[in-house]
C-alpha cells in the first residue's frame, strides 16, 4: 500500500521529533500494510530556499538511515509546497519532486483563491512537466465557496485525500464522492507523530471496506499504486 503523504522525517516541520518516533511510525506504518511511504516534510517558499530545504531534509534522512531496516516501507524523499505567488517561475522547486517521479505535492493556501492562483498552477505544470498533486483535498471546502471548490476538480491535477477525511464524519461523503467520480487519485495519512496524528492508513481501510465492499476498496488502493508506479522516471 501506498501512502503518498506523511511528516515522519525528524525535525524537519512540525512532524516527527525524534528518531525513535519516526522509527515507530514507520513501524506501524509497515505493520498496517503500507509498503511504501513518501516524506513531504512542510516546504514555504516564501521563507526558505529550495537548496536550504534540501540540505535539512539529506541531514535528517542521514540521522534516519542507520537504524532503517528491509522491514520498514520503500522510503521516497519528497515535500508538502505551499503554493505562493511565482511559483511558476521557480525552476528550482522542480527539485521537491517525489523522488524517482514527476510528480509533486502542492498545498493550496487557506484563503480565498483568485483566478491567478488556477492560472499559476497550471503554468507551473505545463512549464516543468510535472504532475501536480493536491494535498489533502478535503480541507479545502471549508474555506472556499461551493462554485469555487467545485471549478477545483475540474482542473488537470492529480488529488489526494488524508486517510483522515474517510474516518471522520464529516468529509467521509465527500471523500467517497471523489472516489466514486474518479477525482481521488491518491491517499495518505499526513501522519505527523505517534499520539494526535499518527499513521491511520488502517482506519480508513476499515471504513472504506465497510462503506463500498473489501473487493472495491482493495481496487482503489490497487489504482493508487498503478497510477504513481507509472509516474516512475527510469533510471
Amino acid at each position: 500500500m501506498l501512502d503518498i503523504h506523511s511528516h515522519f522525517l525528524p525535525k524537519m516541520d512540525d512532524g516527527s521529533k525524534s528518531t525513535e518516533m519516526s522509527m515507530q511510525m514507520l513501524r506501524e506504518s509497515r505493520k498496517q500494510g503500507v509498503t511504501t511511504i513518501v516524506s513531504t516534510s512542510h516546504f514555504y517558499g516564501d521563507n526558505e530556499a529550495p537548496d536550504r530545504f534540501l540540505k535539512r531534509r539529506r541531514h535528517a534522512f542521514e540521522k534516519l538511515s542507520p537504524l532503517l531496516s528491509d522491514s520498514e516501507p520503500e522510503i521516497l524523499l519528497g515535500a508538502e509546497v505551499l503554493y505562493y505567488p511565482g511559483i511558476s517561475h521557480s525552476d528550482s522547486v522542480t527539485q521537491l519532486a517525489i523522488q524517482g517521479t514527476d510528480l509533486i505535492l502542492i498545498e493550496m493556501p487557506f484563503v480565498p483563491w483568485s483566478d491567478k492562483i488556477f492560472d499559476e498552477l497550471i503554468a507551473f505544470q505545463y512549464n516543468t512537466g510535472l504532475r501536480i498533486i493536491l494535498a489533502h483535498v478535503e480541507r479545502y471546502q471549508s474555506i472556499e465557496k461551493r462554485d469555487i471548490y467545485e471549478r477545483l476538480f475540474d482542473q488537470p491535477f492529480y488529488f489526494q485525500c488524508n486517510a483522515e477525511a474517510f474516518t471522520s464524519f464529516r468529509s467521509r461523503r465527500l471523500a467517497l464522492r471523489l472516489m466514486d467520480s474518479d477525482l481521488l487519485h491518491f491517499i495518505g495519512t499526513d501522519c505527523h507523530n505517534t499520539d494526535k496524528r499518527p499513521p491511520n492508513m488502517q482506519e480508513a481501510q476499515k471504513i472504506g471496506e465497510k462503506k463500498l465492499s473489501p473487493a472495491d476498496w482493495r481496487h482503489f488502493i490497487k489504482e493508487c499504486e498503478q497510477r504513481f508506479d507509472r509516474h516512475r522516471l527510469s533510471e
